[in-house]
């Protein structure tokens, strides 16, 4: 069953018309759109991608199961257009994704549709991007292996006086050249007291001997993105700093001797929170264990960090236990892995075991 098929059926188990999908990697799933600017609107038997006269010709290229469809901007609003063709196809209750459009352009649409009822819908589609197939773990596992290199090329530049801000900047051109479409996220670098700040911004501070340096970043490949962390040490680690860095390895390495298909997220993350519970260091612990990692950065399901799921086999999930001493530091070491049917697979390569550089 293709992914247009799979909507259509939860579209007629909640016993609704139409679903109206305004999220672009939303829309990208179900259609192959990669434009801007676009709705989709999926019926039992027909599925319309409005757009305008700058995306309308890369749509008809891209959205062979798609009638698309293209809109005057100056002469009929995006309500009108839905409208129309809800009525010619005899749309009488239409879903819509709530968690993706503000109250105010909803309250303003939805004044155009006298004639059918309204049904909010939270993560349809996202469900199903829940699980990957081949395609896309495979470019996951591209933009991982991107970012393993960039970062190999790195190590080398880690030093006393090179900043923060330069390293994050090195990082970033070393992907680029690599074949990345963009970082992930704006990269995270941060070295000695400010790596206790999860996801602090880079800054000025020159790296000195003794530091630690947590690097978070990731690549992006077909629209999928990698997510990965690594703390190093620069010149020789001190005694707590080892011990922290243990601790943390250990529980990321008992979550991934533990996950198995269809395991409870929450499950999962009270794996490692007992090995962390265990350390001197439990009240300085991260929330949450990981989340899942797709065409967006964070995906379902969330460890540890929401409504409780199932990791089933083929969803790709990050691991990344954290220990942050405000005053003092943070490790964190995080890693994609995916569960095959030949068991658990680390997308990202580049060695877990503390570095001093």
């Amino acid at each position: 069953m293709n992914r247009l098929q799979q909507i259509r059926k939860r579209i007629n188990q909640e016993g609704v018309d139409a679903l109206l999908i305004f999220n672009d990697h939303n829309i990208t799933y179900l259609s192959g759109f990669t434009g801007h600017a676009a709705t989709a609107l999926v019926l039992a038997d027909r599925a319309f991608l409005l757009t305008d006269y700058r995306y309308f010709e890369q749509a008809r290229d891209q959205c062979s199961d798609f009638e698309v469809v293209c809109r005057d901007r100056i002469k009929q609003s995006l309500a009108s257009l839905i409208n129309e063709i809800s009525l010619q196809h005899e749309v009488t209750s239409l879903a819509f994704e709530a968690d993706h459009i503000s109250h105010g352009v909803w309250q303003n649409m939805q004044a155009d549709w006298p004639n059918f009822e309204c049904i909010p819908a939270s993560r349809w589609v996202e469900s199903l991007r829940y699980v990957k197939d081949e395609s896309e773990i495979q470019s996951i596992r591209l933009a991982a292996h991107i970012a393993d290199q960039a970062l190999t090329e790195l190590v080398s530049q880690i030093k006393p006086e090179v900043t923060e801000r330069e390293l994050a900047i090195e990082l970033e051109y070393q992907m680029a050249l690599l074949g990345s479409e963009a970082p992930s996220f704006p990269t995270i670098m941060l070295a000695a007291e400010r790596s206790a700040l999860p996801h602090g911004v880079p800054g000025d501070r020159a790296l000195q001997n003794g530091d630690l340096l947590l690097v978070d970043f990731g690549a992006v490949i077909n629209g999928y993105h990698s997510d990965m962390t690594r703390t190093f040490v620069l010149g020789q680690a001190d005694e707590q700093q080892k011990q922290i860095y243990q601790t943390v390895y250990d529980a990321q390495q008992a979550a991934m001797d533990a996950l198995q298909a269809d395991m409870s997220a929450d499950e999962l993350f009270k794996v490692a929170q007992a090995v962390l519970n265990k350390s001197p260091y439990a009240n300085h612990q991260g929330e949450g264990l990981g989340h899942g990692l797709g065409m967006d950065l964070h995906e379902l399901p969330f460890i540890g960090m929401g409504p409780d799921m199932p990791i089933h086999q083929h969803s790709v999930i990050t691991i990344e236990p954290g220990i942050y001493i405000p005053g003092w530091g943070g490790i964190r070491i995080e890693d994609d892995v995916v569960l095959t049917n030949e068991g658990l697979q680390c997308l990202t390569e580049f060695p877990r075991r503390l570095m001093e550089l």
